[in-house]
């Protein structure tokens, strides 16, 4: 069995689709070391060493094929990471829907996004394509907004990298102070910059916390450049309560994961989520996890984390102050978010995606011995 897969977001920006991406494939270098794959980057350009130097491991049956067509090459699956589906294509597709908030809330998108996961996802239905859900979720938007029933989706959760975990305390204090001038609490929150994260009504919440509270108590934002952040720069410098705000735009993995550990609350009220990579992540840091109760976040969260209703400040503020005032509640959280994040594993995410590979792969073999 020949596997095709899209693999150019691996490398560059780690946004969620890049995370995924590059942890399924860290996952199957230790699981499928032994199996062929064969990787594109259709999407984007990607060179063979920047991919190499990204995953650390590269097992002997693995072939770069880089921009070459999927269609001219003799795989039997073929796996797209990031809504691209090749013209001509031959082999069985699995298409990763990782969410359809481009329907769902299209105000949060950009005309630009909306076409090019419109058009991918469209594609793979006219393809015939199997659809791998990254959550429960995500398995029924496809059904209510596209009709696509039940047998051609499949759900495969993703999870949080493996780098994300606990820290000594005293070591991950001395790099948040040095790096972020952090000496005590702090709320933290994390994603791009993108109206969809919620960071508006977030910051009303915070607002209305106690001056007290606001003083001793930072709102720390975490989040790569995107459409729209000018608003939140506007908002952020228009109101004086949220003069202890900082925003971060520029952070490595070393350093938020300095910023899980330490976080007094981590704050993610997202309006809508495929899976909510950073809730999990934040979850095996140990950190206090406030997030919302729509889409999948739930699902991510269990009984980890509090849940509100994003489209109400008042809810999230109340969120806010009853874990900022609560030690003990808070450590309740530390301990169950610790065990939920647990639940979750790229091995796990390897095995069950691989499945599905060998799945696709048979029902053509089977359909060819049927057909002679």
């Amino acid at each position: 069995m020949r596997v095709g897969i899209e693999i150019a977001k691996a490398v560059g920006p780690r946004d969620g689709i890049g995370r995924y991406c590059l942890e399924l494939l860290k996952a199957f270098a230790e699981s499928a070391a032994d199996e062929e794959l064969w990787l594109y980057g259709l999407l984007e350009p990607i060179t063979e060493d920047a991919l190499r130097e990204a995953l650390g491991r590269w097992p002997k049956p693995w072939r770069f094929r880089g921009v070459c067509s999927p269609a001219a090459d003799p795989i039997d699956v073929f796996h797209t990471t990031a809504w691209v589906v090749p013209d001509g294509l031959r082999a069985r597709l699995l298409f990763t829907c990782h969410d359809l908030t481009f329907l769902t809330h299209p105000e949060c998108h950009t005309l630009d996004n909306k076409i090019h996961c419109l058009t991918g996802v469209l594609r793979a239905l006219l393809h015939g394509g199997t659809f791998l859900a990254v959550s429960e979720a995500t398995a029924g938007e496809l059904r209510r907004q596209l009709g696509v029933t039940g047998d051609r989706i499949r759900v495969v959760y993703s999870a949080a990298a493996a780098h994300f975990r606990r820290l000594d305390e005293d070591q991950a204090r001395r790099a948040v102070a040095e790096r972020f001038a952090l000496d005590g609490d702090f709320v933290l929150a994390v994603g791009t910059l993108e109206p969809r994260k919620n960071l508006r009504r977030l910051l009303a919440a915070y607002a209305e916390l106690a001056d007290e509270v606001r003083r001793r108590t930072p709102l720390v934002i975490v989040g790569g450049e995107s459409w729209r952040q000018e608003d939140l720069a506007e908002t952020i410098a228009s109101r004086p309560e949220l003069a202890t705000v900082k925003i971060a735009r520029r952070v490595d993995d070393g350093e938020l994961l300095a910023l899980y550990n330490t976080a007094t609350v981590f704050a993610y009220p997202s309006l809508a989520e495929g899976f909510g990579l950073p809730v999990a992540e934040a979850m095996a840091c140990g950190a206090p996890a406030l997030t919302s109760n729509r889409s999948s976040l739930p699902e991510v969260a269990g009984d980890a984390a509090r849940l509100v209703d994003p489209e109400d400040v008042d809810d999230i503020h109340r969120g806010l102050a009853e874990l900022l005032a609560d030690p003990e509640l808070r450590q309740t959280m530390r301990a169950r978010g610790l065990e939920q994040a647990a639940t979750f594993s790229w091995r796990r995410t390897a095995a069950e995606t691989f499945a599905l590979y060998r799945e696709l792969y048979q029902e053509t073999s089977s359909r060819s011995e049927s057909e002679r």
